[in-house]
């Protein structure tokens, strides 16, 4: 394997492509987390239901998961700039067509043009971080980007808040003016360091059946909770779920170019570390969401106000990322990543222990173990997996851990939310919502949130394996990592 150039050892180089990768990771996290805020704003005045607005949410949620990986492959074949900076054109139109959307159909039309560009950005921006750092620096860089993922998680809905207020169509816009920034930056200053084979063929036959199992399988978990598991039409939902991912992993087996290269598996850091992160994204996927339900139902706050109280778990994203990321670089990945797996355990045990008069301080407490957590375990995490693969697998190694930590988060809210609609009338939770929970029977705000606390309890059983998986990793090899400055 070939470089183009020297780059990695280049200082100035590697702050440029950390500061667009973190551009990319701002515009599209703020993208998710104002959204959510405009939901009630939207369907009202979009004269829609609560069904049609959630999709606005889902679909951009499926079309990045299905996406990913076949853009990770594309970019090992002719680079990560070229569809890095596509991602950021596709990504800007479509938040323009989405703030100009006259009706549900038109909005959720536009979300799946903005999702291909969002999916090219979350497929190639930590392959750039990784050409960029050597590995003894990696973890520093994933600390890095996981503060601004963090940053943007906290002024995100605060933010959504305040452009909602103004009119909800800036929440879209507002990406306009970050994204032409990051695009001009983008073409301007970032390269491809990487040498790669432009020969290798891409696997369409290996998406094809991808892209059937990952929506087969996604429509069995996420409507099998509310329709039947074992009702006929879930079954054999399922059953087409499973042929299909079968005919994948036989096609991945014998192409010569496949779609995902199973044979990375092999690699005990990287598969382990890919599956503690999917049950991590599953323990933690619905959290926000949660508390959100949580303080604006029970507690009757209005969103601003909620946005405000989940504050403490992001601010502690934002301190513990950088110290992971520094930490593993000094002592390896397997016990930075795990210690912060059982602080997020100990975090959403506490939460699971909560009652509907549970005094706001303890939950602030909570919150910020969880995401203190958290920002431990990531950085470590991601820059153990991308740097077990050559340079050449890192397109397809950062779009597979984007696919698993999509694909957690679907299926954390689809558990979550039929354990909700399970516990009260949807009479009794629209009389909640619209005049705050202290004014509704407290038989019915503690049945809500014991609903709440199971799936804090269920988040919390599922973090053992991946505390389990995570300590099973096994060493890096710290001498390698900091006597080689480059791959």
């Amino acid at each position: 394997m070939n470089r183009l150039s020297d780059n990695t050892s280049d200082e100035k180089y590697k702050r440029v492509a950390l500061a667009i990768a973190a551009l990319g990771t701002l515009v599209g996290v703020l993208n998710g987390s104002t959204l959510i805020i405009a939901l009630p704003t939207i369907m009202v005045q979009l004269h829609t239901t609560l069904f049609g607005v959630m999709w606005a949410l889902i679909v951009y949620m499926l079309i990045t998961t299905i996406l990913a990986p076949a853009w990770g492959r594309l970019a090992d074949i002719y680079g990560r700039k070229r569809l890095y900076v596509w991602g950021l054109v596709t990504f800007t139109i479509g938040s323009i067509l989405c703030g100009f959307s006259a009706d549900i159909g038109q909005l959720i039309g536009f979300r799946v043009i903005q999702a291909i560009g969002g999916s090219l950005l979350v497929a190639n921006g930590t392959s750039i971080v990784a050409d960029a750092y050597p590995r003894g620096e990696l973890g520093r860089a994933m600390g890095v980007l996981s503060m601004i993922m963090a940053a943007a998680f906290v002024a995100g809905p605060i933010l959504g808040g305040v452009l909602t207020v103004i009119d909800w169509r800036l929440n879209f816009f507002f990406n306009v003016p970050f994204g032409i920034a990051a695009i001009i930056w983008a073409q301007w200053k970032l390269k491809d360091i990487v040498a790669l084979d432009r020969h290798k063929h891409f696997d369409l036959l290996g998406m094809v059946y991808f892209t059937v199992s990952v929506i087969a399988l996604m429509v069995y978990v996420g409507a099998g909770f509310i329709v039947g598991l074992l009702s006929p039409a879930m079954l054999a939902t399922l059953v087409v779920g499973l042929i299909s991912t079968w005919a994948f992993i036989r096609q991945e087996q014998k192409s010569q170019s496949p779609l995902i290269d199973l044979s990375l598996f092999k690699i005990k850091i990287f598969t382990y570390g890919q599956v503690s992160a999917l049950l991590n994204s599953i323990a933690r996927g619905a959290v926000m969401i949660l508390l959100i339900l949580f303080f604006q139902g029970v507690k009757g706050e209005d969103p601003f106000t909620a946005s405000i109280m989940i504050a403490p778990l992001a601010i502690a994203l934002t301190i513990s990322g950088p110290i992971g990321g520094r930490l593993a670089d000094r002592y390896g990945s397997r016990l930075i990543a795990t210690v912060g797996l059982i602080l997020s355990l100990v975090g959403l045990f506490g939460l699971a222990l909560m009652h509907y008069d549970t005094p706001y301080w303890y939950l602030a407490v909570c919150l910020f173990i969880n995401g203190f957590g958290s920002g431990l375990f990531q950085p470590p995490n991601t820059s153990a997996i991308m740097s077990s693969v050559p340079p050449d697998r890192r397109g397809v190694t950062s779009s597979i851990r984007a696919f698993f930590g999509n694909m957690g988060m679907m299926v954390s809210m689809s558990f979550a939310t039929p354990i909700l609609l399970g516990t009260i009338s949807m009479d009794e939770m629209m009389q909640m919502f619209v005049v705050g929970g202290s004014s509704i029977p407290v038989a019915v705000q503690q049945t809500f949130t014991g609903g709440i606390t199971m799936a804090f309890l269920l988040a919390s059983l599922i973090t053992v394996p991946a505390i389990i998986v995570s300590a099973l990793r096994g060493k890096d090899d710290l001498h390698h990592l900091h006597s080689i400055p480059a791959e």
